[in-house]
């Protein structure tokens, strides 16, 4: 159960201990990064790991020493310990968007937070997404057609289900949305806009060099996976883009081929996301969705 002083702490909490910018979302839509991207900005302070799952609905790996469900808000304080001096404290928790949690404790943070959501066309993303758990997790072992049937992974592509309650409880003033094809496209054009929606200098990106983050790959051994994972919080942004070259040389693969029949059961997927998309589109009129179609 929920701890029954949350609320206390919300109220007397400074500010200043807390993030004033989240990415909430969606998985699969590169949020990794676009998390260091932004930590990159001498503006930006961020939590020394991308996700906290502080405010995930359940307890995992990645939460079980810090969590809404079982601790208050001064244990999520303490990954912005060193971030009390910076315009922008941020942390970037993709499923975010998703969970139940999130979106009762975060609008309502003393520290006012502003959300940034990046959406991925929504049959590319579950396929993404798929191939991620298939050949790098290796946690399911189906095929794409069996794993596109189950509804509840569906749904996660049906964003207008998950952002409403987002936009009735921040308003369009608190929200950022833009889409994974913009940010690979243009990621100069796409972080110039999110800085200036989070109040930052937008110049910085005009000479940053873009560096790709998480891109799915197969993982030649989970244990030292875990272990980097572990010790990722102690690393400095700066030392682990250095590193990231290296890490991925020694415990990288490339995943295996496509398989050429996946390609039409993305398409039928793509067909059974069109009203979700045109809802989107309606509700958010100036995010360009041409390349989704």
């Amino acid at each position: 159960m929920l701890r029954t002083n949350h609320r206390y702490f919300e109220r007397n909490m400074e500010p200043i201990r807390l993030p004033n910018a989240i990415v909430a979302g969606a998985p699969k839509c590169g949020t990794s990064s676009l998390y260091f991207w932004l930590a990159a900005h001498p503006e930006v302070c961020a939590s020394p790991v991308k996700e906290t799952f502080f405010f995930a609905d359940e307890v995992n790996r990645f939460n079980k020493t810090a969590n809404i469900r079982e601790h208050s808000l001064d244990d999520y304080a303490v990954y912005f310990e060193k971030c009390h001096k910076a315009p922008i404290r941020l942390e970037a928790t993709a499923p975010y968007i998703y969970y139940q949690n999130a979106l009762q404790h975060i609008p309502g943070l003393p520290s006012q937070p502003k959300l940034l959501f990046v959406l991925r066309e929504p049959s590319a993303r579950l396929y993404s997404q798929y191939r991620f758990e298939r050949f790098r997790t290796k946690r399911i072992t189906e095929d794409w057609a069996t794993y596109a049937q189950r509804k509840e992974l569906w749904l996660h592509g049906d964003y207008m289900h998950y952002l409403q309650p987002w936009l009735e409880a921040l308003g369009p003033e608190r929200m950022h949305v833009s889409t994974f094809e913009a940010l690979v496209q243009d990621p100069q054009a796409s972080l110039q806009s999110m800085a200036a929606f989070l109040g930052i200098d937008p110049s910085f990106y005009a000479t940053y060099s873009f560096v790709q983050h998480n891109e799915t790959v197969a993982i030649k051994n989970k244990k030292f996976h875990r272990l980097g994972l572990a010790f990722q919080r102690y690393v400095p942004h700066p030392l682990q883009e250095a590193l990231l070259p290296l890490y991925l040389r020694l415990n990288a693969g490339k995943m295996p081929q496509k398989d050429p029949g996946d390609k039409g059961i993305t398409a039928r997927v793509k067909q059974d996301y069109a009203a979700s998309v045109h809802a989107l589109a309606k509700a958010f009129p100036t995010l360009d969705l041409t390349p989704w179609a």
